[in-house]
This record gives C-alpha cells, structure tokens and sequence, in this order.
C-alpha cells in the first residue's frame, strides 16, 4: 500500500513564514518505519517546507494546492497528525481532497484528533479514520483493515462505518520504546534542510496533572526514557550522517527519573555530542545539572509557568518558585542556556499573580542573554485538560491571532472556526478575572521589549524602578484600546516621550528597533562606483534607504549602559545611521553628512547641492566620490 503522511502546518501569520518548523515530525517518523517493517511504501508531505521554500503560495489557494500535490504520487491512504492549531490546515485540505479523490481514506491521529475523536468524524465527513493515542503498534492494522473499514479487534479506533460513528475502546501505549524501529530521515530532505540541530525522541509521558496541558492526557501520564545505549546509537547514526551541532533529545520531561538520567550521562559522555532537553526546576539538582553538562548538555527549556505561588497551586504545575533562582544560577555557571518560559491568560489568575510573574520574568532578563532565554505565552485551550472540561462551554472569541500559529486565511476559515468552537479551541479563550485585552496586551509588551536585547531592556527597565513589571504597565497604558499590542513605533514614541531624546537609553530603543525594521521590497542597487560623476548626473539615496536620524553613537551607548553613569550621560557624542537593501547593516554617519544626504534624496543632483551648500566647482570632488564609493549614493538610472 501507498501511504503518505502529512506534516503538520500551524497556520503563521504571512510576514512570520520564516517561524515555520521544517524540522522532520518524529512521530510521522515511527509511523513510517513501522509501516515500512510491514512492506508498505511510506512518504511524508511537509507543507511548511514548500511555503517556506516558496514552491507554495501562502494565500487562499493553498488548501486545494495541497491537495493536488499529494494525489500526485496516487496514494492508497493519506494520513494526517492533528494539533490543535493545524487542524484547520488539516481541514481544508481534507476537504479538497474529497472532492477530487472521494475513495483515497483520509486517516486523523494525533493528540487533537485523539481528544475529539467522535466530533472529528462527526462533523467533517472527509475524514474516515481516527487513531487514538500512540499509534505505532496498531497502525499497520489499521492500514491491513481500511478496506472494509475492518477494525473491530483493533484497540484506540475511531471510525466512519455505514450505521455511523463506531469505537473500539483501548489506548494504545508503547511502552518498551526501544522496540520502535530505528527512523529514516530520509523521508525528508535532509540535504535541503541542513539542520545544525536535529531531534530525536528521549521519551514519552508526563506523571504531572498541569490544569492547562494535554501531554499527560495524550500520553496517560505513563513516563517513558528510551535506554541510555539506545539514544546513544541513535544519536551516533544520525552524527555520523549529517553532522549536527547539536542535538534536542524530545521529552516534555526528560529528568523526572534521575536515576536514568544519571545512567544516560554516563554513556554519552566523552562522545562529543551537544544536547537539549525539556526539565522542571523540581526536577533537577546542581549535582544533576553538573552531570549532564559534563556529558554535553548546553541546553534545558524550563516551563515555570507561572511566577505566583497561589497559581502555582490553581493549576496543578505545583513547583517550588524558590527553586527558580538556584537552578538557573547553576545553569548558568555551568554554561548551560535556560529557557524560562511562562504563560498568563489563566482564568483564575489576577493582576497579583500576574505581576508576579512579570516580576520573576524581569529577573530572567537580568542575566546575560547566552545564560536565560524568557518567554512569556498567552494560555490557550485545549481539548483534554481539566481547565477545557470545566469550562470548554465558555470560551470566547475575538479574532486575536499570534504572529506564528492560528492564523486563517480565508473568509470560510474564519466561519468555520466560528461555528466549531469546541473543535478550534486553540483559536478562543478562556473568560478570566483579568480582561482579554491586558493579557494580550502584556504578552505583546514583553514581546515588544525583549526584542531589543537583554542589555538594552536592562537599560530600559531601570529606567522604570528596576521594575519589568512597571515597563510593561505602562506599556499596556500606552496601547491604543482598539491595537493588540503597541508596535515597534508606539514603543519608540513612548520611549521618547517619557525619558526623552537626551537621554542614552532613548537612542538604544530607537537604535535597536532601527535594526529590527524589516527593509523595503526594493530591488538593490549597485553600489560602490568609483570615480566622479558628472555635475548634472542626479543621484540618489539607494533603494530601501532607511535613517535614523541623531542619536547618540551606539557604540558609546553599549559601552555606557555596563554602567548607566549619569554624569557621563552628557558627554557621549551623537550620530546618525543610513542603512539600505544593499547594506542591511546600519553605516554610522555624522549629522551633517546625513543633512547633506536629505539634499540628494529630495532629487538634487550634484552641482545643485554643491551650489546649494556653496562649495564651488571643485566642491564635487571632496565628498561625492566617497559618496558613490561607500554605497550611500547612487547614480539615477544604475542597473541593479
């Protein structure tokens, strides 16, 4: 049988493509490589490989693009793994799919599809077959028994049969994971991708009960570490054909069982691979810590969650906050890179609470950039948790996107996420004590200002009292009712107005925003012509010029904020930055050479401004050619 597994694409908002994931699905992997054991021939379809890589366009077309492209290779069933936010994707596509190839079986698993097995099939008569929970053992039965629809003695089915919707009960679970076939990377185009990281699965399950997540139901809080020889061969094949940097070893909580942890540094120490996993602050010890750097771990995610304490408790996640700290102390002087990543939007959670967690967020940034990553994300619903049983029937919608998942992009995407709210969860909210805007607001605001760097939000939040969360309270203030989040421009101008241009910490925010700016669409120019124009040739800025006009210098700046010394504040000297699609990176340019830039880029040519700034005929010579040369003019009519 022809079999093709679909990736996942979770829907990115059109200007964040580069936010999609072209790292190989691990579980496509093993279903693969089970079904392959059994003589069926397997391919995998990654749609954000072919957006990302512009062979498809990102529009309303895709769906039935999609759709066209898979039926390509006539495959006897198409398979789909679902989340919560790529179900739409997976609908549209499905629903393509029928009506062009009606007899193809369309196959859902995934912990989406796993917690709405029945509603899926219900509602959405292009799909025909749910496989619930871990799949590897069970799937080639089920490709054995799609014809006939012959499920009956097969455990963890949903499916389509012409009296209606039929189960078997069950809940499949692999748990001896070194008995799953090795995987083939192959199935993607590894050569393509040249992946400096590459995953592979540690393990299953989490024994926690967190209100918010799924992993523990998807998984039945059943954990699970492969053997530490096992990892290691797989880790050694994949080194040894694509040599990565580094590897992320995938397991929501790889330490929970210090014992196997311990076991597995021992292997994999003195073999030279870099690795990251997934752990709690509860979870591991400065001794622990101190092991696995020893055997090349460089990275742990951390998820706190939450920086109250009360809500600590509210929604199960349950660590001791006073771990924080020394752990992410020890990490650092081990040289491992934390993630700190925490989420507000609960719907228990207070303003308190939610300073809490600011406050403990604004001591992550406090540390150097290489040492802690923060991340704060808004809360979203899913299928399968205590807080969706319990108040699944209240969510609420009002259209707010992320910019990298639950996008839609047509029309008929928005009705049907209307008309399905329990099926699209992810798309809606949870009412709360604290009102919808403030938590997006905040999570926008801390996006916002950690884009500028840890050196300069330092910078900026002492500027606040030393306090993030009194930042990011003004910030939300300062955010238009109607606007989701101030924006690079509302940023620099509250900036502005509050500390003023005087002051170095403005011309660092505005420095660093200048940077981030996207460049224009422009085609490049060419640039660095030597020689003299002509006095009539007119020139012109290059275009995508962008400037930023007198600032204080940047360098001076980035050596002043190591102190924040007001009394040298006033001696640091300004200047200007130009910088263009040909030079992304900005060229620093005293004030004048920039007033005399202007003059060009209203459409004077060069005896015009010569005479304009009355440097005589030979004023030409002592500054246009270095000009042209350095690329920051460039004659009207230049080829790109």
């Amino acid at each position: 049988m022809r079999v093709t597994l679909v990736d996942n694409l979770v829907l990115p908002e059109a200007r964040n493509l580069h936010l999609l994931d072209v790292h190989p699905h691990l579980g496509l992997l093993s279903l693969a490589a089970v079904a392959v054991a059994e003589g069926h021939q397997v391919s995998i379809y990654d749609p954000k490989r072919r957006i990302r890589s512009g062979a498809l366009p990102y529009d309303d077309t895709l769906y039935e693009l999609v759709a066209d492209e898979l039926l390509r290779d006539s495959p006897d069933a198409i398979g789909f793994t679902t989340l919560g936010c790529s179900f739409l994707f997976a609908v549209g596509v499905g629903r393509a799919l029928e009506r062009r190839a009606a007899d193809v079986p369309l196959l859902l698993g995934g912990p989406h599809a796993t917690m709405l097995a029945r509603p899926i099939l219900e509602r959405y008569g292009c799909f025909d077959v749910v496989v619930r929970h871990e799949g590897e053992e069970i799937f080639p039965a089920v490709l054995a028994g799609l014809e006939g629809r012959r499920f009956a003695d097969v455990p963890g089915v949903t499916w389509r049969a012409p009296s209606g919707i039929e189960q078997t009960a069950g809940s499949p679970r692999i748990d001896d994971l070194d008995q799953l076939p090795q995987l083939d990377y192959e199935l993607y185009p590894m050569a393509e991708l040249d992946l400096d990281l590459i995953r592979i699965e540690a393990g299953r399950g989490c024994p926690f009960a967190c209100t918010f997540c799924s992993t523990a139901t998807f998984f039945q809080r059943r954990y699970r570490l492969k053997s530490p020889a096992r990892l290691l061969a797989e880790m050694d094949a994949v080194a040894e054909r694509y040599a990565p940097s580094e590897f992320k070893l995938d397991h929501d909580l790889f330490t929970v069982n210090r014992r196997k942890v311990r076991d597995f540094c021992e292997v994999v120490r003195g073999h030279g691979h870099r690795w990251r996993v997934s752990a709690r602050v509860d979870c591991v010890d400065e001794e622990l810590l101190e092991a696995m750097a020893d055997a090349g771990c460089v990275g742990v995610y951390f998820g706190i969650e939450t920086g109250s304490a009360r809500m600590q408790q509210v929604c199960a996640k349950r660590l001791r906050l006073e771990l924080v700290e020394p752990m992410l102390d020890a990490c650092q002087r081990l040289g491992i890179e934390a993630t700190a990543s925490f989420i507000t939007g609960y719907p228990k959670e207070t303003q308190e609470d939610q300073d809490d967690t600011l406050d403990m967020l604004g001591a992550c940034f406090r540390r150097p950039v290489a040492s802690c990553v923060p991340q704060l994300h808004l809360l979203t619903p899913e299928p399968g948790t205590p807080l969706f049983e319990e108040l699944g029937p209240a969510l609420q919608f009002d259209g707010y996107a992320t910019p990298f998942n639950s996008w839609m992009l047509r029309e008929e995407d928005r009705q049907e996420v209307r008309l399905e709210p329990e099926i699209f969860s992810t798309y809606y909210f949870y009412p709360a004590t604290v009102d919808r805007r403030t938590h997006v607001a905040v999570v926008e605001a801390v996006d916002l200002v950690r884009g500028l760097g840890h050196r300069v939000l330092r910078a900026l939040v002492e500027r606040h009292g030393g306090s993030l969360t009194r930042l990011v309270r003004a910030l939300v203030e300062a955010t238009p009712p109607s606007a989701p989040g101030l924006g690079s421009a509302g940023l620099e101008e509250y900036v502005r107005a509050t500390l003023g241009d005087d002051d170095p910490v403005t011309s660092a925010v505005r420095y660093s925003l200048f940077v981030d700016r996207p460049m224009s669409d422009a085609s490049p120019s060419t640039i660095g012509r030597s020689g003299t124009p002509k006095p009539d040739a007119p020139l012109r800025l290059p275009p995508g010029t962008q400037v930023l006009h007198d600032v204080h210098d940047c360098e001076a700046v980035a050596r002043w904020i190591d102190t924040l010394d007001p009394a040298a504040a006033s001696e640091l000297p300004r200047a200007s930055y130009v910088r263009w699609e040909g030079q992304p990176q900005p060229i620093r340019v005293d004030p004048e050479i920039l007033d005399l830039l202007n003059l060009f880029g209203e459409g004077r040519d060069a005896a015009q401004v010569a005479r304009l700034l009355d440097l005589g005929p030979d004023g030409l010579e002592l500054f246009v050619p270095q000009l042209v040369g350095a690329g920051l003019l460039v004659e009207q009519g230049c080829e790109s």
